[in-house]
């Protein structure tokens, strides 16, 4: 019997049987499941990239391009936390994230200038270095919450109404639930004090880019 793969999800050990998936990502996806039924954070469904020691957060729905958006701001020069999970801390309000591969289809590998892998099935794991990029492991407090669009004519970043930014945390966060009235007040009091921002991109260069533009500052 092979055994298992031993993972740390945001501080979270979890065990996943090594055979049995179809993908890596499906490896990966089972491993987040159980971190979120066992993690005592504030879980959300986002990428995350750091730049000048604040974090810019992504969240979204798979298929939205969260991680097509990370890979590109890391080939323009961020740090990588995550492309799929971060974990806020209740307290702080300083994140987290999972700094697994970055999963990418066959379209942004082409769109990011990378060898299409495995005859383009599925979705290829690339790491942060063969994008030229450094992980971010230490916590960090969020400047901007950028909800990623696709398919736009020309790229344009623009603010984002306090209500959709606060919508899209909560209908992000995988395990708010269990946190009850101190996750409202934690996304609340994030919401309120970061900027949001709605990322209409026409191409993974010029979508970074935007993002790069953006003022940094721990203040």
């Amino acid at each position: 019997m092979t055994d298992p793969v031993v993972l740390d999800v945001i501080g979270v050990r979890v065990e996943v049987p090594a055979e049995g998936y179809a993908s890596v990502e499906e490896l990966y996806a089972a491993a987040a499941r159980l971190a979120v039924e066992r993690s005592h954070e504030l879980l959300f469904h986002a990428g995350a990239v750091e730049r000048d020691g604040v974090a810019v957060l992504f969240p979204g729905e798979s298929g939205t391009g969260k991680s097509t958006t990370v890979a590109a701001c890391v080939r323009h020069g961020f740090g990588y936390l995550t492309d799929e999970m971060v974990a806020l801390d209740l307290g702080t309000g300083a994140v987290r994230g999972w700094p697994r591969p970055i999963m990418l289809t066959a379209w942004a590998q082409e769109a990011l200038g990378l060898p299409v892998r495995d005859g383009g099935e599925g979705k290829a794991a690339v790491s942060c270095a063969e994008l030229g990029g450094t992980t971010v492991e230490a916590a960090l407090p969020v400047a901007h919450v950028v909800g990623v669009r696709r398919g736009a004519a020309v790229t344009t970043l623009g603010p984002m109404a306090a209500g959709d930014l606060l919508t899209l945390l909560l209908s992000s966060s995988f395990n708010h639930y269990r946190h009850g009235a101190a996750a409202w007040t934690a996304v609340a009091a994030l919401a309120g004090r970061v900027q949001g921002w709605w990322l209409d991109a026409a191409d993974v260069d010029s979508a970074a880019a935007a993002v790069a533009g953006l003022p940094y500052s721990r203040s």
